[in-house]
């Protein structure tokens, strides 16, 4: 057996504040959704973060939506990419594969 770590190796970068509220718009359901920091930095499409004025606690705390025009970085790399060559309102990910989905075993029912 192999202890050898498998999976992500490497501390992604994140170019904006990832404990912000991240969200994407979809433009077939018409509306804007939040979503993990991951997926953010790695959306084709149109971003923006929920960002705050004034003091923490006080009465003058507002918040208000700012477009993000940031790096688009393919899913779980730190590989930036030209995203008008990948499908738009989507995750980009390498080969085109979402690593997240479940490979199931040939005595799983589906």
């Amino acid at each position: 057996m192999s202890s050898e770590k498998k999976g992500h190796t490497v501390k992604l970068k994140f170019d904006f504040p990832e404990q912000l509220c991240c969200e994407v718009y979809v433009p077939n359901l018409e509306d804007w959704f939040r979503t993990t920091a991951n997926e953010f930095r790695s959306w084709v499409g149109k971003r923006r973060i929920l960002k705050f004025e004034g003091e923490l606690g006080t009465e003058n705390r507002s918040s208000y939506y700012e477009d993000y025009d940031g790096p688009t970085y393919l899913f779980g790399t730190n590989k930036k990419i030209n995203a008008s060559k990948y499908p738009q309102h989507k995750v980009a990910f390498v080969n085109n594969k979402d690593p997240r989905e479940a490979k199931r075993r040939p005595y799983e029912q589906i």
